[in-house]
């Protein structure tokens, strides 16, 4: 069952596509033909960021392009990206003198990545960061240095991050009479001859066919709708929400990657979002932050956990309560700070002037969770908690959680190329990759912001090849 965060990103996904398909004819829906096959250069396999990058970039260099997309409108997870791009040593770096280096992006991706990233993908990655950023400027897209003390992020000047991003890619893909896009339209199968990808089987409106291409690339995303691929690849995350995502991510990419040999590398990392709910995530400040309360509480009442964990160590200890949920308990110290009025507002809290008032609104029992919090208010604590605080200035405050999947680290492998690799090391002829799809760039940890760039970088990397420029 869809839940509310993601029919709010719906929604928004299908506003976006309509408003923009008002001026920009390719991105309109195409009807399927299934009285005959169709043929072109490339064939483009998933409509976000990635794909729209890769086909935008084939196109513009004079090859015939498909892209196909099985939902109703353009956008995948980029759309829902609010953070903004991670690129280094670019012109607003220089005109601000905040310096933020490569080199500096480079030692941050690895060590954000616990070093089990593949240091030449990084590489690539962080060396093209400032083109990248340069060709966004050069679509319209206006962009400020976040601050000084988090000089990597480059945010837009104003909008919303991702919605804009999408626009602008569907304003360029509009320019191309060479690139028709597809919605509503699901490829099923990678095509093989001989061992070389020459296309896919693709359901359409009007039912099924073949697109046959000279090259395909695979953007599909991650697994971060497919809650049972996900418990299969780690079952720490069995029954893991989807509030952090958008509808498409089931990991159709994955499986077509698979069955036709590729390797997958790093499939046990998830980047989590223990607290979140109605398609927002919280911070996790509002339960670890030195001095001040903030307690998880299950519901029966108790707390389980040490709250200030690894955030993939407690999505996964959340899950194991029941229906895989709990209940962020904090005061008004809280409160009053950014993050615990944010988390308040977005995720329809519920407030109250006793622990006991606040338990009967939650549905919890009055007597376990006011035992729960003077327990934790007196220091009793089982889990070791370093940094413990108090939870005594009313009113007092209760939050739903749903860890939800937020981004898919693993995926098919790829060489400096974006070529999808074998599980031997050799490629995967006619098959390329950009996007979540793609396992390697990161690890066990992402920078947020380098997940647009790496559609820009990799989706460009892949067209180019596939067209052999």
């Amino acid at each position: 069952m869809r839940r509310l965060g993601m029919a709010i990103v719906l929604i928004l996904v299908l506003i976006t596509g309509i408003l923009a398909g008002c001026t920009t004819p390719a991105s309109q829906p195409q009807p399927a033909q299934s009285s005959k096959d169709l043929s072109t250069d490339v064939l483009v396999i998933g409509g976000g960021g990635a794909g729209l990058v890769s086909a935008i970039t084939a196109a513009e260099n004079g090859a015939n392009v498909v892209l196909v997309e099985k939902m109703p409108a353009v956008g995948g997870n980029t759309i829902i990206s609010a953070t903004g791009i991670t690129a280094s040593d670019t012109q607003l770096h220089k005109d601000s003198g905040i310096p933020f280096t490569v080199e500096d992006h480079y030692k941050r991706t690895i060590e954000t990545g616990k070093g089990l990233a593949d240091e030449k993908l990084v590489r690539i990655l962080v060396e093209n960061s400032s083109d990248a950023y340069d060709w966004l400027v050069s679509l319209g897209l206006s962009y400020k240095i976040q601050s000084a003390e988090e000089p990597f992020w480059i945010v837009p000047t104003e909008g919303h991050y991702g919605a804009e991003l999408i626009k602008a890619y569907q304003a360029e893909a509009g320019k191309h009479k060479n690139l028709e896009i597809k919605l509503n339209t699901k490829a099923t199968e990678l095509v093989t001859e001989e061992g070389k990808i020459v296309g896919a089987k693709v359901q359409g409106q009007d039912g099924e066919y073949v697109i046959k291409a000279k090259a395909v690339i695979l953007a599909t995303g991650g697994l971060n709708n497919a809650p049972d691929m996900i418990a299969e690849y780690n079952p720490n995350y069995k029954g893991v929400h989807a509030e952090m995502t958008t509808p498409g991510p089931t990991g159709d990419g994955i499986k077509m990657a698979v069955e036709v040999g590729a390797k997958l590398r790093d499939m046990d990392l998830f980047q989590m979002r223990p607290l979140s709910s109605n398609g927002n995530w919280y911070r996790e400040t509002i339960i670890t932050e030195e001095g001040k309360g903030g307690i998880l509480v299950n519901l029966d009442g108790d707390r389980f956990v040490d709250e200030t964990m690894k955030i993939w160590d407690l999505a996964s200890e959340i899950l194991k309560q029941k229906e895989g949920t709990a209940y962020i308990i904090f005061d008004t110290d809280v409160y009053d700070t950014k993050d615990g009025k944010k988390a308040f507002d977005l995720g329809k809290g519920i407030k109250a002037d006793t622990i006991e008032e606040l338990a009967v609104q939650l549905g919890l029992d009055p007597a376990k969770l006011k035992d729960t919090v003077d327990a934790y208010n007196a220091g009793q604590d089982p889990f070791n908690r370093k940094a413990m605080g108090k939870i005594t200035a009313a009113p007092f405050y209760g939050v739903k959680t749903l860890p939800s999947s937020h981004y898919t680290m693993g995926g098919v492998s790829i060489n400096e190329n974006a070529q999808v690799l074998k599980e031997d090391g050799t490629t995967i002829e006619g098959l390329y990759a950009a996007g979540e799809i793609v396992g390697g760039l990161y690890g066990a940890g992402r920078v947020a912001g380098n997940n647009t760039l790496d559609d820009i970088v990799f989706g460009k990397i892949a067209a180019k090849h596939a067209i052999g420029k």
